[in-house]
């Protein structure tokens, strides 16, 4: 996989979007589930230190993953990773790829910090 690009007008750089589903995550199952609700893991973005050095990112930091349709923020998770990739879950609290960036997994996407 080829490293992060270069960052594009407005601070952002691209990356490859990747994602699954959580077990735990915003499902129907977890409804008036508070308890195994609160036993999810933490809703991150997960990326390689070199993409999020690309990126002016620093781990824990807010980070914004978007394309022309919406964005997501959440926190960065600097981790051993593929470089040019960002991680986040499919369908998590605060973090629905399909509905909020209108893309798939494999889908091109901005990331940066926030300001």
């Amino acid at each position: 996989m080829p490293p992060a690009r270069a960052a594009t007008p407005g601070g952002r750089t691209e990356a490859v979007l990747a994602s699954w589903h959580e077990l735990l995550d915003a499902g129907r199952m977890q409804d008036n589930t508070p308890f195994l609700a609160a036993t999810a893991k933490p809703v991150r973005a997960h990326l390689s230190p070199a993409t999020a050095s690309a990126a002016g990112i620093a781990d824990g930091e807010p980070m914004t993953v978007s394309t022309e349709h919406g964005s997501i923020t959440l926190p960065a998770h600097v981790t051993e990773m593929v470089d040019g990739v960002v991680w986040v879950p499919t369908r998590s609290t605060g973090s629905e790829i399909h509905r909020t960036l209108g893309v798939a997994p494999g889908a091109a996407v901005r990331i940066g910090g926030v300001a």
